[in-house]
């Protein structure tokens, strides 16, 4: 993302309104773009139509897609953690010639690696009809494809043709779930949906194609290269388990949930709570993305690349008190903006649940959400300064740990109503605390890890 950052930092020196709402928004997009066209299109889908299907056909199809969102978030985390560290290792070597190959590599360890619980799950386990089952199968291959194409858009610089295929997506997910619902019902909402999400796929890899015209001659480079990297692995998988582990508990210990399909089992009023919630956290990636990793890069790079200069020990450490001071400043300006940005939603959360039409009972889990998110997107970025410097193995006991405790804080809550939302904070806060403390560590280390621990050749 800083490569991209140094681009959208340009459009914010313009010095007009609208470089800056460009850059923030491209910048928003490109770091949460599956998930905020997902939930985007959700929340509006689920509005515009409540109406007009029945009740049990909107929670067939909110229910499929909540789930499709889940399996691909947690089976494209390895794939994407070590796909990301090959194509950027590609950038490095200039081999971009070996980026469809890498492409086409993860798309397949995807399909692979989801293909058996989609279908033993849709096709043999719940009770839908053949078209529903043909259509949340495709669904969950569509989302997770995209998420691993994101990774190759992020290196590429037309921000306007990836910004108009996402919300031309939407806008055909909307018409195509407008025109299929009063004839089909769930089944025309889940194929509409998907008519969005094909749309999306197949404009980013057009694309895609077009920047990376190579043929993709190395099928299993993932497999081949990806094994050096099996701690990043473990490290995706870990965290995309901890995102929705809090959420597997409540679905399997929560006596109000709602079971669809004869198994599909979820709690729509802790679901949509937590979903808002991760929403508001969207400003603070793009402020990250934009202002303070771009300039961290930029300290990043100058001190490594010092060390091919021979410069003496002296100036080494004062590039390496740049980076603490500058990495302490911005973490400490990011923990002011998302403490002020989740005061602000504690104390209007009853005004956006209200606009949102979303039942007040669910303002404890919103809140807990609130600041649990807010939590974790600190201790997100806390991983990425950690991840610049390898520290990998940390990276991967940060996410386990993280996964542990939401599991186990938000198992000890279920029980209390009043509770719900308090083991995903909890969890957060740990995690936070945890990252902090080994960042400052490993960062008053740096030129001993550069030189020591992290020198692939000692």
């Amino acid at each position: 993302m800083a490569g991209i950052g140094f681009t959208l930092r340009k459009m914010t020196g313009r010095g007009d309104l609208w470089g800056i709402v460009q850059a923030y928004s491209y910048s928003a997009l490109l770091s949460s773009g599956p998930w905020l066209f997902t939930i985007l299109a959700l929340v509006g889908i689920t509005f515009l139509t409540r109406y007009l299907v029945t009740w049990d056909d909107l929670l067939i199809f909110r229910t499929i897609i909540t789930y499709n969102f889940s399996f691909s978030l947690v089976f494209c985390g390895p794939i994407v953690m070590v796909g990301t560290r090959l194509l950027a290792d590609q950038i490095h070597e200039d081999r971009l010639d070996r980026a469809p190959s890498l492409l086409f590599s993860m798309m397949m360890a995807y399909i692979a690696l989801v293909s058996l619980p989609l279908i033993y799950l849709y096709g043999y386990a719940a009770a839908l009809t053949a078209s529903q089952r043909a259509a949340a199968i495709a669904g969950g291959y569509l989302i997770g494809l995209i998420w691993t194409v994101v990774v190759f858009v992020s290196a590429l610089k037309n921000y306007t043709y990836v910004s108009a295929v996402f919300f031309i997506g939407m806008f055909i997910a909307f018409v195509s779930c407008s025109m299929l619902l009063a004839s089909y019902g769930a089944t025309g909402l889940i194929w509409g949906f998907n008519a969005g999400l094909a749309f999306i796929l197949f404009g980013l890899l057009a694309w895609i194609f077009v920047e990376y015209p190579a043929l993709p001659r190395e099928p299993f480079i993932l497999f081949r290269q990806g094994g050096t990297y099996w701690v990043l692995g473990i490290s995706g998988l870990s965290y995309n388990m901890a995102i929705w582990v809090d959420k597997w508990v409540m679905w399997a210990r929560d006596s109000n949930v709602d079971v669809v399909a004869g198994i599909l089992r979820t709690a729509p009023y802790y679901d949509s709570a937590m979903f808002l919630s991760y929403l508001f956290t969207i400003p603070v990636f793009a402020v990250f993305f934009v202002n303070i990793e771009t300039a961290f890069f930029e300290k990043y790079n100058r001190f490594y690349k010092s060390f091919q200069k021979h410069v003496t020990y002296m100036t080494i450490e004062s590039y390496q008190r740049d980076i603490i001071n500058f990495t302490m400043l911005s973490l400490r300006n990011l923990t002011v903006l998302t403490g002020l940005l989740a005061i602000l939603i504690v104390l209007s959360a009853a005004f956006i649940l209200e606009t949102m039409n979303i039942p007040f009972k669910e303002i404890g889990v919103f809140r807990f959400g609130a600041l649990g998110a807010c939590l974790h997107v600190l201790a997100m970025f806390t991983m990425v300064f950690l991840s610049y410097f390898d520290f990998r193995k940390p990276v991967m006991i940060l996410n386990v740990i993280f996964l542990l405790a939401n599991f186990t804080f938000t198992w000890l809550c279920a029980d209390y109503f009043a509770l719900h939302g308090m083991g995903y904070f909890l969890a957060a806060a740990l995690t936070f605390v945890l990252a902090m403390g080994c960042l400052v560590y490993n960062l008053k280390r740096l030129a001993y890890g550069a030189f020591i621990t992290n020198n692939p050749s000692i």
